[in-house]
């Protein structure tokens, strides 16, 4: 396990991560200012007593307060610090998740194409650099009726995952960053031992990204294993 970790930590070095951390800063702040947003959410109700009529500018404060989480989640992983990175991201997460109940109860237009088109790209990067952050720690050892962070982070990956099939037409990822994903989908996978479903999902990331030999490597280390366990059977 540790020499595939090492794999990733080359991909990243080489830009498989990075490059995403810049291309988000890059694709968002063209569209989201500044601005504080209580993350406690205590006020959330205040306004005028209800949940309608967010005004624009508190919609853009939020965002942009989500926003600034992720990239302290960026920070945090270049750090090394993964578990704080964790933790960002999903920090991150849910105050989309909360916007997007907001938007349910009215309180922003479900008409708002660009609004759909940011949280659903922002849930899906938050997400999968959750379970990026995961797939580093060294153990995996939780506590009594935890959760393994193999399991958090094949669960963040079905929150990005969820955020395409919310709004299928809002945003798409490309072809790499999908490939990113199930790439991570398919390594927590692997640390549950579910190796038929870690096949399946690096099977369609070789699919998107067939020139990329990370992925080849580990698509060949799986089925490895796989027919092994076939033979032992």
């Amino acid at each position: 396990m540790r020499q595939h970790h090492q794999e990733f930590d080359d991909d990243w070095e080489d830009g498989w991560f990075e490059d995403e951390m810049e291309n988000q800063e890059h694709d968002e702040r063209g569209e989201i200012i500044g601005g504080g947003w209580s993350h406690a959410h205590d006020d959330f109700g205040e306004i005028s007593g209800s949940w309608s009529n967010w005004p624009p500018a508190r919609i853009q404060a939020a965002l942009a307060e989500a926003l600034k989480l992720r990239e302290d989640g960026n920070a945090a992983f270049r750090a090394g610090d993964y578990k704080a990175s964790t933790k960002l991201y999903g920090d991150a997460r849910y105050d989309v998740s909360y916007l997007k109940s907001v938007r349910e109860l009215g309180g922003i237009s479900k008409s708002d194409s660009q609004f759909t088109r940011t949280i659903t790209e922002m849930q899906f990067k938050a997400c999968s650099n959750e379970a990026a952050s995961l797939l580093k720690y060294e153990d995996d050892v939780p506590e009594e009726g935890g959760v393994s962070r193999f399991q958090k982070a094949r669960n963040a990956t079905s929150g990005a995952l969820d955020a395409l099939k919310d709004h299928p037409k809002a945003w798409k990822p490309g072809d790499k960053e999908m490939a990113r994903l199930l790439y991570r989908r398919a390594l927590a996978c692997e640390g549950l031992g579910d190796f038929e479903g870690a096949e399946k999902e690096i099977r369609k990331a070789c699919e998107l990204s067939p020139g990329d030999q990370s992925l080849q490597e580990l698509k060949s280390k799986i089925i490895n294993v796989r027919n092994l366990t076939k033979l032992v059977i």
